[in-house]
């Protein structure tokens, strides 16, 4: 009867044991269950294996990425096949086998510790083997432990960059044509971004300033080429947006007719070179195509020579309009629309009307006529030489001494007092090209010659 009750009590154990069991074995079925839907509802491909290196879980979206459909990697460790050609390791094969340490090998420059999760790695690399031409991956692997800390298998996710590493290989291209364009270009540039550090520093730059690019390219010391002590450039005052600034810095600013946001201005810079150069330089915000400034761009044009030139004009018609001023025979110039350039102290003294009056306007027959006609050196700076003679008919002859020219004797009873007889050459001015380009007519007051003259034939008595 005893043993009939033991056998009777450890039946029951067993039945509970069994009990416990099944309903664990259940716990887990429903929990791999839950855990393989959760992975297949991933949009992000992934797939998870065993310490064996067998796959257990490939989700949908790994099957889209790869071709490959779970039923054939399932339970083995082809898993290689979808992205490779050959056999060789996953991330998560070589966390499965705990040597993290030969990863470099796989994925040398590729990879990086995760800064989320412990003994996890990501990476990035392109896989030719993946779909038609090839897929750009960013992948993450991490060991799977269970609650005693005992590693099961690795779990790897994958994330298809193609399209975004595609748009950054044309930024990039872009990019780099953008350089080739500033780097070949024969007007000195330079690019900063909104940090207002160089971007770029083409040739033409490095050689007005004798500042290599390497030297300020990363850096805020572009002022350097420019100025003797630190101050901001255009562009600097653009990526500020301190638009009001500008003239503080440049006189004679002015905003481009042609550009929104661009200004233009030259000057002298004493510091730059041995004797300083005269720069014209033109600065433009930089935006994206959504309008966001990035950076400004400021290119230079060197036109000291133009502008020594210039000066040394400027100064060739000062020396000259001195000599002219200082001429003791009244003199006058006209240019090719018949406007007096030149007027000299001497014809003022002689017509009594000043330089300010005459010069700009072609009313210079006033010191001579009563009505307006042409004076000598109008009809020259008109070839019309073959109407001298209309106008100067028996008083005038051509100049032995210089080529287009002319000299004539006239009465001019409108000037002065009781008129004045005046001896007058007028002369054809012409440019380095031979172009003509003026004028010139100088007069010789010759009225007490002619009085005396005058009065000696009165004097003579006449022969019989």
């Amino acid at each position: 009867m005893k043993k009939s009750i033991k056998k009777n009590v450890d039946t029951g154990g067993n039945e509970k044991r069994l009990e416990r069991k099944v309903e664990r074995g259940n716990v887990r079925r429903e929990s791999d269950h839950l855990l393989q839907s959760i992975i297949q509802s991933f949009s992000i491909p992934a797939f998870v294996i065993g310490k064996d290196h067998k796959v257990i879980y490939w989700n949908r979206a790994l099957e889209h990425l790869s071709g490959i459909p779970m039923s054939e990697v399932m339970n083995t460790n082809k898993q290689w096949k979808a992205f490779y050609a050959e056999e060789r390791p996953c991330l998560a094969d070589l966390l499965v086998d705990g040597i993290s340490e030969r990863i470099p090998k796989w994925y040398e420059g590729k990879y990086v510790k995760s800064d989320l999760l412990d003994e996890a790695y990501e990476a990035t690399d392109f896989f030719p083997d993946l779909g038609e031409h090839g897929r750009w991956l960013r992948f993450t692997a991490a060991v799977i432990r269970d609650s005693k800390g005992r590693l099961i298998g690795a779990v790897e996710t994958l994330e298809d960059i193609t399209e975004k590493m595609s748009a950054e290989a044309l930024r990039r291209e872009g990019e780099q044509r953008l350089f080739s364009v500033i780097e070949g270009s024969p007007i000195p540039t330079f690019v900063i971004g909104l940090d207002h550090k160089v971007i770029y520093w083409n040739r033409a730059l490095e050689q007005l300033s004798k500042i290599p690019s390497e030297e300020v390219i990363g850096t805020s010391q572009h002022w350097r080429a420019f100025y003797a002590k630190e101050r901001p450039c255009m562009a600097d005052l653009l990526v500020n947006q301190t638009l009001e600034t500008i003239p503080e810095w440049y006189r004679g600013v002015s905003k481009s007719k042609m550009l929104d946001e661009t200004f233009e201005a030259e000057g002298f810079f004493p510091d730059l070179g041995e004797s300083g150069r005269w720069l014209r330089f033109t600065a433009a915000s930089i935006r994206t195509s959504k309008g966001i400034l990035v950076g400004a761009i400021e290119t230079l044009e060197d036109f000291t020579e133009r502008k020594n030139t210039e000066q040394r004009l400027v100064e060739s018609e000062k020396r000259l309009n001195s000599i002219f001023q200082g001429f003791s025979i009244p003199a006058f110039v006209v240019g090719k629309d018949h406007k007096v350039i030149l007027w000299n102290r001497a014809l003022e003294k002689l017509s009594k009307i000043t330089a300010e009056e005459m010069i700009g306007t072609n009313q210079h027959w006033r010191a001579f006529y009563g009505s307006e006609r042409p004076c000598m050196a109008d009809l020259l700076v008109d070839s019309a030489a073959k109407n001298v003679s209309k106008w100067y008919s028996g008083k005038y002859k051509k100049f032995d001494v210089t080529e287009d020219a002319y000299e004539a004797t006239d009465f001019f009873p409108d000037l002065g007092k009781k008129g004045r007889w005046l001896r007058f050459t007028a002369a054809i001015i012409r440019d380095s090209q031979g172009e003509l380009v003026g004028a010139v007519e100088t007069l010789e007051d010759i009225t007490e010659q002619k009085l005396a003259e005058a009065a000696l034939k009165e004097s003579t008595p006449k022969k019989s």
